[in-house]
């Protein structure tokens, strides 16, 4: 019998290890097809297209029909549709099997984390929401060096281990006897009561994260091409995006240990400003030390505003599963538009465009946070008699 958290943080780092795998894999392999930036920004634009629009009905439909039994059928298709990679042979077979695998995962995450946050505490939602994202961070540390390894021997075993995976995480949630928590048992909806500033800062939260995926994911979909052209090896190339991980897991650990983020707009924007001088540095740069040093401040990034933004989503008042779906579509959002522009702005103004673009999404949005404060300042003032 296992703890219902312990459960989700190992389903967590297990299919994220999987994706994070199989996502260095795919450009790789498409390079060998002789794809191009705009294919390489079209595959991954189409995968998160389809995740982001399904993410809005997924994480409302668990909240109806259950989080487990819709979390077992969605690892069951991502196992056939792992299988299916090891048939394809042209770059538009890539780019359907991408399709396919946004629907299909957009049915994982949201009902995990509405599952995992159901009946908490602000405190224990903050812990839980640490381990969580510590867990499937360290999946994505795991799966790009591997993933890198093992392309430069035997590509395939990769798809068929995360097959193999998926299908393991699938009987798990049908079979295994999952345990609640005593505090969860005990605990009542008004247990973990809405903030009444939550509303306000999700909405901060959410612009952040937009601009956090936009541009991990035109680092994730375009830097292998950068990076191969500069004759870096594959296996190197996964340890360096394997950096986007570790430096996330290490801003999840500290903002778990503490409550001091919150309500507060300040991490929000420092961490920002830290990602635009790591996209400069990628732009910039043209040693493998500096890449390193880029990618990590990038991972920062991505470290406050997913955990801001599921935060203050299981904070405001209304069923958990919507608002983790929006989250998570807000998420495959950013990783449809930066991918598509950051392909397009590659291959038509230069190899190093795509990351000047994603620096200036980050100022942009930080732009978008200022004006939407100040009307929420301005909002709040309410003139007095004689004022």
């Amino acid at each position: 019998m296992l703890k219902k958290e312990s459960f989700l943080y190992i389903c967590a780092f297990l299919m994220d290890g999987c994706f994070a795998l199989i996502g260095l894999c795919i450009p790789l392999l498409a390079l060998q097809m002789d794809a191009t930036y705009d294919d390489l920004g079209s595959i991954s634009a189409v995968g998160a297209l389809a995740y982001s629009v399904s993410c809005l009905i997924s994480g409302r439909l668990s909240d109806y029909i259950g989080y487990r039994r819709v979390m077992a059928i969605a690892c069951c298709m991502v196992a056939i549709i792992f299988t299916a990679y090891l048939f394809i042979s042209q770059i538009w077979h890539l780019a359907v099997l991408s399709a396919l695998m946004g629907l299909t995962i957009s049915n994982f995450w949201p009902p995990l984390q509405a599952w995992l946050g159901q009946r908490k505490t602000q405190h224990e939602l903050r812990q839980s929401l640490g381990r969580f994202n510590i867990a499937w961070s360290s999946g994505f540390i795991v799966g790009p060096a591997l993933g890198g390894n093992l392309f430069e021997t035997h590509p395939q075993i990769a798809f068929a281990m995360c097959a193999c995976i998926s299908s393991f995480i699938s009987l798990g949630l049908l079979y295994f006897t999952i345990r609640e928590t005593a505090s969860s048992v005990a605990s009542t909806p008004q247990t973990s009561s809405p903030h009444p500033q939550a509303r306000q800062f999700l909405q901060m939260a959410w612009l952040a994260n937009f601009a956090t995926f936009f541009s991990i994911g035109t680092v994730r979909s375009l830097f292998p091409k950068l990076a191969t052209d500069m004759g870096i090896s594959p296996g190197h190339i996964g340890y360096l995006v394997a950096l986007l991980a570790v430096a996330q897991l290490i801003t999840f650990y500290f903002m778990a240990q503490t409550e001091r983020w919150q309500f507060k707009l300040g991490p929000i924007v420092g961490a920002q400003l830290v990602a635009f001088l790591g996209l400069s540095l990628i732009a910039l740069s043209h040693h493998a030390v500096l890449f390193a040093i880029g990618l990590f401040l990038q991972g920062m990034l991505a470290g406050v505003t997913f955990t801001v933004s599921i935060f203050y989503s299981l904070q405001t008042e209304g069923p958990g599963g919507r608002r983790t779906g929006i989250h998570e579509a807000i998420v495959g959002s950013g990783f449809l538009v930066g991918p598509f522009a950051g392909g397009l702005v590659g291959e038509y103004l230069g190899e190093r465009a795509p990351y000047w673009l994603a620096a200036v999404m980050i100022i942009f949005t930080m732009m978008i946070q200022v004006v939407v404060l100040s009307k929420k300042s301005t909002q709040k003032f309410v003139p007095q008699a004689g004022d």
